[in-house]
């Protein structure tokens, strides 16, 4: 069977290379197609060493005159999404929406956009427009919904994508992440589709389909996490739910066969820790989420520090990997036991696999390395924190991992109540059985014992079974007559 990825960057692959390795080892041939950006990450050895997968530069753009307008109306859609009910209080999230759109209607990326008020002449930049909550009201959404999909349908499949499809002649066409801002891999989905060759959607990540853009143009099947996912493509994107496959989550499968790479005191050493007082790791997120938090993380220090049920730990600070620099001249030493964890690696390495191991309770604002502390057992503790709040209320994926929405992530109000739970969670007043419990709904929920990546390979090929392309019928078909 012929499969064909398609990734608008190689980085991408970092969530699915367990996918494309074991169905190249089973005997599937693999084509990683990408544009071929200049400041692509390398993609992994274990890829590009392998006999059955090969990459090969794509089309980026379209040939024809819907080059730039499709991209435009889609931005323009993407944007209204944030404008309906369940994204009202998003107010984070609909700033950068419109943002998009100026960016993508100038075809400036550096592009701000930038409005006065005609009565008080108060002037509105960037994130300001998130403040305002316009609301088009469930009919009025239901007509923009309409003129969306006659708009989408009728914009022709791309001549070069299709050109490209068929001199690849997959059996199965993979896309993802697909719900960027205006993505062109919405091309690649409606060349499949008038190819007749089936088409897939793996969801990225556990916020993208509440974070970034709608489906535009519907793959023949939706692979996700879990039951939260499988409901958000159905309520959100209108996906039949019949095309919505729970899978789990391939990125997490390495991290669970790792172990510590040594013992804690050997650790404790390394960073100048007490081995006879408990670890507690703040998980750092990204600058989406968090903008720049440093001061936060010293005040939460502080606090820690003056209070006698906290004061003798060690806190290991891990930033996020694309933070790392805001850390560079911050100077932790004056709060006593405290270490710096860098790492640039988006995915969970070892670093932070021994890291969360050896922590005895981990606190966070909101980001996915709570969920492979969440993995480990760990009591994981999130504060609303003021200053914040778009990135975690504003959010619809922050209540996720929330204990009181089915999760494992202990909520506090504000930072005495916080100190309260951090305190209970060194003392071993959590439950690590119903910890488990919810990080296998959300990530496993086939079972925890039962890794994902086969189950989303599986769910691949078996596209291909129920529905052999056009393409590759009219190959067999060429091959039997002996042309």
């Amino acid at each position: 069977m012929r499969i064909l990825f398609h990734l608008p960057r190689t980085n991408v692959l970092r969530h699915f290379d367990s996918v494309v390795l074991m169905l190249a080892d089973n005997g599937h041939d693999v084509t990683l197609a990408t544009p071929g950006k200049s400041n692509d990450f390398p993609l992994p050895q274990a890829v590009t060493s392998h006999p059955r997968i090969r990459s090969r530069v794509c089309p980026e753009v379209r040939e024809d005159e819907w080059k730039d307008a499709a991209t435009d109306f889609r931005t323009l859609v993407d944007c209204g999404h944030y404008l309906e009910s369940p994204f009202f209080e998003a107010e984070k999230l609909r700033s950068r929406a419109f943002r998009a759109v100026a960016q993508a209607m100038t075809g400036d990326k550096t592009r701000h956009l930038t409005a006065r008020c005609p009565t008080c002449n108060t002037k509105f930049v960037d994130g300001d427009f998130g403040n305002l909550r316009p609301s088009l009201g469930d009919a009025a959404a239901e007509r923009f919904h309409n003129l969306a999909r006659l708009i989408e349908a009728a914009i022709p499949s791309d001549p070069g994508r299709e050109r490209f499809l068929q001199e690849e002649a997959p059996d199965v066409v993979v896309v993802s992440p697909l719900v960027r801002f205006g993505s062109e891999q919405s091309d690649w989905v409606k060349s499949a589709k008038a190819l007749d060759i089936p088409v897939g959607f793996p969801v990225f990540s556990w916020d993208n389909l509440t974070t970034k853009g709608v489906i535009h143009v519907e793959p023949d099947r939706v692979f996700v996490w879990n039951a939260v996912q499988q409901r958000e493509a159905t309520e959100y994107y209108g996906i039949p739910p019949e095309k919505v496959i729970i899978t789990g989550a391939p990125r997490f499968d390495s991290f669970m066969e790792l172990r510590p790479s040594v013992d804690r005191d050997t650790y404790c050493r390394s960073l100048n820790f007490d081995p006879a007082a408990p670890i507690v790791t703040y998980l750092c997120s990204s600058e989406f989420v968090a903008g720049h938090e440093v001061a936060f993380v010293e005040e939460w220090i502080a606090e820690i520090r003056k209070d006698p049920r906290l004061t003798s730990s060690n806190v290991l600070v891990r930033p996020h990997p694309r933070s790392v620099r805001q850390w560079n001249d911050v100077d932790l030493v004056r709060h006593g036991r405290v270490g710096l964890s860098l790492s640039r690696l988006l995915n969970a390495d070892q670093s932070l696999y021994d890291a969360l191991s050896h922590s005895a309770a981990v606190v966070g604002l909101n980001t996915s390395a709570q969920i492979e502390a969440g993995i480990l057992g760990k009591p994981v503790l999130t504060l609303l924190a003021p200053g914040f709040e778009k990135g975690q209320q504003g959010t619809l994926h922050f209540r996720y991992l929330l204990r009181e929405a089915g999760g494992f992530v202990e909520l506090a109000n504000d930072l005495d109540e916080h100190k309260t739970h951090l305190a209970r969670a060194l003392a071993g007043g959590y439950d690590a059985d119903e910890i488990r419990r919810a990080v296998e709904q959300f990530i496993r929920p086939q079972g925890w014992h039962r890794p994902a990546t086969p189950i989303l390979a599986s769910a691949i090929t078996d596209m291909a079974t129920e529905k052999p392309s056009v393409v590759r019928r009219w190959l067999n078909s060429a091959t039997r007559a002996g042309r």
